[in-house]
């Protein structure tokens, strides 16, 4: 497969020179969009400016039929079966070096001398267009030299990443899909719902989901469970220890330089077995509400969003929440520069024996950082942020963030839960202080790039630890 994956990159960039590529700073490491022009010749259409998006089944190449011949690529994209049904073939390689100093700030089994990771992915999309779709999508992701701890996020062998069917059924002005199956899902900011693409295994999940759009409004219902993750190959199954079933809408307004969304998505969940750093293990019955609100004018942005949580923990009820934001000014000369401040609290757990837990506990969140160093619970971040744009296809992000506990009484987490520091191994809030760096190259339409940094200095009060590092580059294929 990676050999026509080859030749298609080598076809397609011959026959179609770059254009300059817009590209989002969204944590992801994979081109997020692309822009191809063949040459304009009495026998060949002008190639399409398709987007590379953060979920691949969300990519449309219905309108390829005019123009597949264009060049290999676009022959991938659109392959004509009989009638309106075609397939579309894509894929990606993604070869990864890490370094990892002082992981989980110098807690646990520790790799100092480096690992390499590569990831894997080769899908297909089968579509009777506008009516019936099948999809799906092989992953196989491995590590090499890893001496810590080798989790399901760090190697998969191959495994059904996605595998589902979709039906499409139109309602006057309204367009309504029902998909079944395995499948990665981000809604909104994916603050709650993420498909994890730092990592190197992405996330999916096993559900039904119906969803529609009507105009400026969308929405939907979603059931199923999580993916239990195993590292061997084709053992990845539902985990009937982790339901959750929820409905979420949106909304879009005004257009052109001011534009802005409004979004809420209620999730309830049921988890066989949670701890937190001040209750043992016990059932969680979890219920989720979030409302945000993102929009743009002119060159200011803001992103803010509010969850609150409630439900039982065994004998104890939930009374959690947390708070992100984001302000942003850019400017249009020069580099670009866009300046923001970011803002996230997640709520602690105040007291131990008043009957509540008040951690907040996140579903399936997106990292804060690249390597999802920390997790929101009990976590208080101030964080001013730089994006600098050099060239067109050269991205570069800097930010700097001190760190706090939102309670003095509870941990600090990693984003998968564990406890880093326990609750009274200090009665000081402030805990450390992290800066990062990186940046993204498009050395065309298909290749990206990047590098990523961080480096976390812990406080005196919370030793013994190690300060951490982080750093890995990458280099991403797409078709």
């Amino acid at each position: 497969m990676f050999q026509i994956m080859a030749h298609a990159l080598a076809a397609a960039t011959a026959q179609a020179p770059a254009l300059p590529a817009e590209t989002e700073a969204k944590q992801t490491d994979t081109a997020v969009s692309v822009e191809a022009a063949a040459p304009e010749t009495p026998n060949r259409p002008k190639a399409p400016k398709p987007a590379f998006k953060p979920i691949n089944h969300d990519e449309d190449y219905s309108s390829f039929r005019a123009v597949r011949d264009a060049n290999l690529w676009t022959r991938l994209k659109y392959i004509p079966i009989a009638g309106d049904t075609y397939a579309t073939l894509g894929g990606e390689l993604r070869l990864r070096p890490e370094l990892r100093l002082g992981e989980r700030w110098g807690r646990g089994p520790q790799d100092d001398d480096g690992n390499f990771q590569q990831r894997t992915r080769v899908w297909g999309d089968l579509q009777i267009e506008g009516i019936l779709r099948a999809f799906v999508d092989l992953e196989h992701a491995t590590s090499s030299g890893l001496d810590s701890v080798m989790a399901p996020i760090e190697e998969g062998r191959l495994d059904f990443n996605q595998a589902f069917i979709e039906a499409h059924v139109p309602v006057g002005g309204a367009k309504i899909t029902a998909r079944l199956g395995r499948q990665e899902i981000g809604i909104g900011n994916q603050t709650v719902f993420d498909m994890r693409e730092g990592a190197n295994t992405r996330r999916s999940l096993d559900l039904l989901r119906v969803m529609g759009t009507a105009g400026k409004w969308d929405g939907g219902f979603l059931t199923g469970h999580a993916v239990l993750e195993k590292l061997g190959t084709f053992d990845d199954k539902t985990n009937q220890d982790y339901d959750l079933t929820g409905v979420h809408a949106g909304r879009n307004f005004g257009a052109g330089s001011h534009t802005g969304r409004a979004e809420a998505l209620f999730i309830t969940s049921d988890r066989a077995s949670v701890a937190f750093d001040s209750e043992p293990a016990a059932r969680d019955q979890r219920r989720t509400l979030s409302l945000r609100y993102a929009g743009k004018a002119d060159a200011w942005s803001i992103d803010v969003e509010g969850i609150r949580q409630w439900g039982s923990f065994g004998d104890l009820d939930i009374d959690a929440y947390y708070v992100t934001g984001t302000v942003a000014h850019g400017w249009q000369g020069g580099w670009k520069p866009k300046l923001g401040l970011r803002i996230d609290v997640g709520s602690g757990d105040r007291n131990p024996n008043d009957g509540k837990i008040g951690t907040y506990g996140p579903l399936f969140p997106k990292p804060l950082t690249y390597n999802g160093d920390l997790g929101p619970h009990n976590l208080m971040i101030f964080q001013p942020q730089l994006t600098l744009q050099p060239t067109s296809k050269l991205t570069l992000d800097f930010s700097a963030a001190g760190l706090w506990r939102t309670s003095i009484h509870d941990g600090v987490y990693s984003l998968g839960g564990q406890v880093l520091r326990r609750g009274n191994e200090s009665d000081s809030r402030f805990f450390g202080t992290r800066a990062t760096a990186a940046g993204r190259y498009m050395l065309n339409p298909f290749t990206t790039l990047g590098f990523y940094t961080i480096y976390g200095d812990v406080s005196e009060k919370f030793k013994p630890g190690r300060d951490l590092f982080y750093a890995a580059g990458y280099l991403t294929f797409r078709i």
